[in-house]
């Protein structure tokens, strides 16, 4: 059974575009498992990578599969998120190399973030994530409500 990937780490590519994975990610990976995943996303406006094992992108195919094939948003789906599906080797060292065409996405440069998000995982520019992260913080008192709301099962007026 996969671990959910947790936490935030402010990381450094090396010059090749190398990520080292933290011990933490890396123990989610089902049985030392030795390939992810990687994807372009976007969330307000901004461009990083989503991560994921390659058992649960498997998972995540096999549900996109399951939805209308001509419905245009589905289309969008897969030519936006599922093409972009990468799979990369997680080398001897725990590194994986980032492709070019997925950095120049998320405009990856040296200095990164990394975001656990459970069943992924979030690398993001730096400077993309702190902007990010500032809105988040500013409202989260109404993302708090809102949350509670769902968990209880209320709805939002």
């Amino acid at each position: 059974m996969n671990q959910s990937f947790r936490g935030r780490f402010e990381l450094k590519l090396d010059p090749k575009g190398r990520l080292s994975l933290p011990p933490s990610l890396r123990q989610a990976l089902p049985n030392g498992l030795a390939q992810i995943v990687i994807t372009n996303s976007r969330y307000q406006n901004s461009s990083c990578l989503h991560a994921y094992s390659l058992s649960e992108w498997q998972s995540l195919e096999r549900r996109i599969a399951k939805l209308p094939a001509l419905n245009a948003q589905v289309q969008a789906f897969q030519r936006f998120y599922l093409s972009g599906g990468q799979v990369i080797d997680v080398d001897a060292q725990n590194r994986v190399l980032i492709p070019q065409s997925l950095r120049r996405f998320a405009a990856l440069e040296s200095q990164i973030v990394v975001v656990g998000l459970g069943a992924k995982f979030e690398i993001w520019a730096e400077n993309s994530w702190r902007t990010i992260f500032e809105n988040l913080s500013e409202n989260f008192e109404d993302t708090m409500s809102a949350v509670a709301h769902l968990e209880t099962g209320e709805e939002q007026g």
